[in-house]
């Protein structure tokens, strides 16, 4: 609805229109039209407008502590002091006959008076940079508001901003200028230069008089409807009252969040997603449109609270350098570099390095004393495995003379699988020292140049370094601790996975290796946490580099530094990526896209990663246990290359089940749940309603 001249206008449901409908009832008859700045021009994305106080403060406290080595005061602390300033300066400005409006550059030169004991111009210049900072992070141009500018300066009218704000007109032309609309105004007024307020009508008095025209000459728009149309109307200014439903709507839900995240820890994470402006829906090649809005809606909230926890143990740990692992590593990486600028001071921010080494890339070196039963069970742990052929495969130790040695214990189809962990032949044969021998001799081989990669790296002597990867039983760091732990420059490794479910596949030694599942950690034994297992592929995929597998490694010649070997384009697996690559690509974006928002929220809330980690479950909750049917159909067109024991190919549309009459075969439906990928997922192409709602309190209750 507009309000002009004392009308009521409807708006029907678009503002812009409706808008530019009214302006145009004026247009003939003024000279300027000009224009509220806040919830007129600009939009907050969070509410309330303290809130952006909150954020600076944050940042003000932060940067004594890092610069002027003071760490007396808490971001609280200089909250209070900005207030308190504010509060005597307005009173200042009351009491000797204006209104009671002050700027913002007073309110800083105070604090930083208030704070270092005496007129300190670096912080003062400090506070308003992170004021204005956040505040470019915290508005947007309202919709439709460009195109009304734009056809305004086409019929040659002066444009004007006026505001009641502490901000200083140069701050404003600042943020103008951020936002790109400081083409189309050819003056700003603000109530900070001369304490002069709209609600008092002093403001407007001053405008007319520096503009050099009659009241009736002037157009005025804003939200407010008092200082922007009430006291304007008044005066003779013409005026337009904007109120904007769905605006305000917005705002209201904002402040709602905002109370609920004061009351309840779990909306603290529902109001940073709040904050979040939705994303813009594309179209791309591979079905692009849906795949980017789910990695911005669903895959993205997932990862970037996982970069931003693994963040957190960076800085808990003093971690000085980390390693993103490849492939899913790649992903995160690009997070990180997102995130790190703002939320690790230089001191905290480690050496980032995105790494090929891969289980199958590392595996083989650590068989140099030999290869034990543990590991060897190892290659089983496939559904896809082929017995003796996928211990071997997972190695790299598929060798003819090992082939060889392998039939004398009974190995003759080394392809058939073994689902015998028991199996008499597995330990006969890891019993013989030849073989043995031969698996010793060709780690060797492998080992020197891993070793010779990871001096390359300066791995070792490293001290205190992280693994970031996607994770699940954290192989990799074993395989590197098995090969390398003799040596006494060995760091003292921080795996900070995505998830860790070892399963008690191997144990660590604590005292090098520490383990930490961000998002799932078996260890903890959470109901909630388990959802993330019930579709790791996808969290896999949805994070893979668009390169292939690092396979070994190889010395090149012309440079003597070491590079990966990566799998075939050729092999069928690496044919399967190709043709997904699209799609991965777009979910990538997508989440890259969503990880510039989510920073933006973290910076404005302050929100710890405990914070938003309830919610988080809730939404992964949410994608993989309650998928819409249009999210099953396009996530069953995913296949999965596995190429650790085994070189198959995972197609998720081969869980589908098309009849949903199995429900009254027990044994069959169960078998069909038992050996899906994505049992939810499953359930759901049934087109049962119901079932994925029973099958997840089965899921809680007692387990897959």
């Amino acid at each position: 609805m507009l309000k002009l001249n004392g009308r009521q206008v409807k708006t029907a449901g678009n503002i812009k229109s409706a808008l530019k409908a009214a302006i145009e009832r004026f247009i003939p008859t003024v000279d300027i039209v000009s224009f509220d700045v806040f919830d007129t021009l600009f939009e907050r994305v969070i509410e309330p407008p303290d809130k952006v106080k909150e954020a600076a403060a944050r940042t003000t406290s932060q940067y004594l502590i890092e610069t002027l080595g003071i760490n007396t005061y808490s971001p609280h602390d200089i909250y209070t002091i900005r207030n308190l300033v504010e509060t005597k300066l307005r009173q200042k400005s009351g009491a000797d006959g204006r209104d009671t409006e002050c700027s913002f550059t007073a309110i800083a030169d105070d604090m930083a008076r208030e704070i270092y004991g005496d007129t300190n111009e670096p912080l003062r210049a400090q506070i308003i940079k992170f004021d204005l900072d956040i505040e470019k992070d915290a508005i947007f141009v309202k919709d439709g508001i460009i195109e009304i500018l734009q056809w305004l300066k086409s019929l040659n009218k002066r444009i004007i901003a006026i505001s009641n704000m502490y901000l200083d007109r140069e701050h404003f032309v600042e943020l103008f200028k951020d936002k790109a609309i400081d083409g189309y105004f050819d003056n700003i007024y603000v109530s900070s230069e001369n304490g002069l307020g709209k609600h008092s009508g002093k403001l407007f008095d001053y405008v007319l008089s520096k503009e050099l025209i009659r009241p009736e000459q002037m157009l005025h728009i804003g939200d407010h409807l008092e200082a922007d149309y009430n006291v304007p109307l008044r005066m003779g200014i013409k005026a337009i009252w904007l109120y904007d439903k769905s605006h305000l709507k917005r705002k209201n839900i904002l402040l709602n969040y905002n109370a609920l995240a004061s009351k309840n820890p779990y909306w603290r994470g529902r109001h940073v997603l709040q904050l979040i402006r939705p994303n813009h829906s594309r179209t791309g090649p591979g079905g692009g449109d849906f795949y980017y809005n789910y990695g911005y809606s669903f895959l993205g909230p997932i990862y970037a609270a996982f970069v931003y926890g693994a963040i957190g143990e960076i800085k808990r740990h003093a971690i000085k350098k980390a390693f993103f692992i490849s492939r899913e590593g790649e992903l995160f990486l690009d997070i990180f570099q997102i995130f790190a600028p703002a939320l690790l001071t230089k001191n905290e921010t480690p050496t980032a390095d995105y790494v090929y080494l891969t289980r199958k890339s590392t595996a083989l070196a650590s068989l140099s004393h030999g290869l034990p039963l543990d590991k060897a069970l190892l290659g089983l742990c496939n559904p896809a495995q082929k017995g003796l052929y996928s211990i071997l495969n997972v190695f790299g130790l598929y060798y003819n003379d090992i082939v060889a040695l392998s039939k004398k214990h009974g190995f003759d189809n080394i392809e058939e699988p073994i689902w015998n962990y028991h199996d008499p032949r597995i330990p006969e044969l890891l019993a013989n020292k030849d073989f043995q021998g031969l698996v010793r001799k060709y780690a060797a081989g492998d080992r020197d140049i891993l070793q010779r990669y990871l001096k390359q790296l300066n791995f070792f002597g490293s001290g205190k370094t992280a693994f970031v990867d996607i994770g699940w039983s954290a192989s990799i760091q074993k395989f590197l601790y098995d090969a390398f732990m003799p040596r006494k420059d060995y760091p003292h490794v921080y795996g900070l996975y995505f998830g860790f479910s070892n399963l008690g596949m191997y144990t660590f030694d604590e005292k090098v290796n520490t383990i930490i599942g961000i998002v799932l950690d078996q260890r903890r034994n959470s109901a909630i946490e388990q959802i993330f297992a019930r579709f790791e592929e996808l969290f896999e995929e949805g994070a893979r580099s668009l390169q292939p597998t690092t396979i070994g490694y190889k010395i090149n010649p012309e440079t003597d530094m070491v590079e990966p070997i990566f799998k075939d384009e050729n092999d069928h697996g690496r044919a399967v990526e190709l043709l997904n690559n699209d799609l991965v690509r777009a979910m990538k974006e997508g989440v890259l896209d969503f990880s510039k928002e989510f920073l933006r929220a973290i910076i404005l809330t302050g929100a710890t990663f405990d914070d938003i980690k309830p919610f988080i479950m809730t939404t992964a909750e949410r994608c993989i246990a309650f998928p819409t049917r249009d999210e099953m159909n396009a996530l069953f067109k995913i296949k999965h290359a596995e190429d650790f024991g085994s070189k198959s190919v995972t197609d998720f549309s081969n869980d589908r089940i098309d009849n949903p009459a199995i429900i009254f075969n027990p044994a069959r439906f169960k078998a069909a749940i038992k050996r899906s990928n994505w049992r939810y997922g499953t359930v759901k192409s049934m087109g049962i309603p119901g079932v994925n709602l029973l099958l997840r309190y089965y899921d809680i209750i007692r387990g897959l």
